[in-house]
């Protein structure tokens, strides 16, 4: 049943904005393959999401497709990694012995309105990304490190975003690791696999940057290459905040240059130091966990949160890769529920706000929207509850108690 509603649910209308490029992009790739794509189009994305879009859009074309059913299997790709996302979220729940609850949580996560809303009716890819990253986490549970690590890499070339928990991915791989010669062997052995399944991704889509042969080597540039994409991405949108409703947006910061000076500084200057301050309390609490699962997944989620908060440039979508993290930690203890749902309904609303407006053809809200002020004040509330729970949770004693 939840099956079916997901995919009729994926049948409405999307963001066209968005869709229109992933619609033309599709079928430039099934059509010319990759090797020009990011010349004869604006794409600011990472390669590894276009894959998927080169997949649909062959078999739109084997099929003769309409393109509301292109759209639709375009969706289907982050549906499917929400569904994997459940399972995922129920086998690391078995293992802290927890099922019923995890299987609740799981269905949680597949109707999840701000999971929902993102990949079937607006038609975007977070919820990718947002999988391999717990998925990450659970390889490291089974103690798997090295695929992990190379999972973690593919997370990255799907979303920039993803490194925010290269933090969390260095800690787990080094704790407990021994150096000796045959673990350094396997340490050397991931780091050529991660080498070949980068240049694997990324060549197909590489152009010789300004900079290849001159100031970068040209057997660097195709590395170099992926940073000059990420620096070029940021740039499309330098504000404060775009139509993302945080701490930025109660003061005046939506579509407001992060370069222009607030109190003594710059909005991308306290952006960047209110992230590390928050980042700092993360890893006490993390030390305060005891560097236990449960912890790692519970800052997990209040890394992504911060840097949602604090940073500046941030859209509408950004803060939902942290759903799947604290949907598992209520999964270890129900004092996360309130955040869980709270977090995942402030998600929702900043994106149907966004979606809403579209069909008037705005797509800056103003820099006092009344909306948005109030969504971003609730979501500030959440990141405190959040913060504040955190802390109360991992200072006990044993933060493996759950209930």
């Amino acid at each position: 049943m939840i099956v079916v509603f997901r995919l009729v649910a994926s049948l409405m209308e999307p963001y066209r904005i968005d869709m229109n490029g992933y619609l033309a992009w599709s079928r430039h790739l099934a059509e010319s393959g990759p090797a020009d794509l990011y010349s004869r189009f604006h794409v600011v994305y990472a390669p590894f999401y276009l894959y998927f879009l080169w997949i649909t859009g062959i078999i739109a074309d084997f099929l003769s497709l309409p393109g509301y059913l292109h759209i639709w299997l375009i969706k289907l790709w982050s549906v499917i990694f929400e569904f994997i996302g459940a399972l995922i979220i129920l086998k690391m729940a078995e293992r802290a012995s927890r099922r019923d609850f995890g299987r609740l949580a799981a269905l949680f996560y597949m109707l999840n309105p701000g999971s929902l809303f993102n990949s079937s009716v607006w038609g975007q890819f977070d919820s990718i990304p947002a999988t391999m990253l717990l998925a990450v986490i659970y390889l490291f549970e089974l103690g798997k490190r090295n695929t992990a690590a190379l999972l973690f890499l593919v997370a990255v070339l799907t979303k920039p975003q993803s490194g925010l928990l290269a933090p969390m991915v260095l800690y787990l791989y080094f704790k407990d690791f021994r150096f000796e010669w045959k673990r350094i062997g396997r340490m050397a052995a991931a780091i050529i696999a991660g080498i070949a399944i980068y240049l694997a991704i990324v060549l197909p889509f590489y152009k010789p940057t300004q900079l290849c042969g001159t100031t970068v080597p040209a057997f660097l540039d195709p590395f170099w290459w992926l940073f000059d994409l990420y620096l070029r991405s940021i740039g499309d949108y330098p504000f404060a905040t775009a139509n993302g409703f945080n701490i930025w947006t109660l003061i005046g910061g939506q579509i407001q240059e992060d370069s222009l000076p607030f109190m003594g500084l710059t909005y991308q200057w306290w952006g960047n130091i209110l992230f590390l301050l928050s980042a700092v309390y993360v890893f006490y609490l993390l030390y305060k966990g005891k560097g236990s699962g449960r912890a790692i997944i519970y800052c997990s989620y209040l890394m992504l949160f911060s840097a949602f908060m604090w940073m500046t440039r941030m859209h509408e979508r950004y803060l939902l890769p942290a759903i799947i993290f604290i949907v598992m930690a209520a999964v270890y203890d129900r004092m996360h529920i309130p955040a869980a749902v709270l977090t995942s309904l402030c998600v929702f609303a900043n994106q149907l706000v966004i979606y809403i407006v579209s069909f008037r053809k705005v797509y800056w809200l103003s820099r006092w929207n009344p909306a948005a002020i109030c969504i971003a004040a609730a979501t500030l509330i959440v990141y405190a509850l959040a913060m504040v729970n955190g802390y109360r949770w991992l200072s006990k004693e044993s933060p493996a108690r759950g209930d």
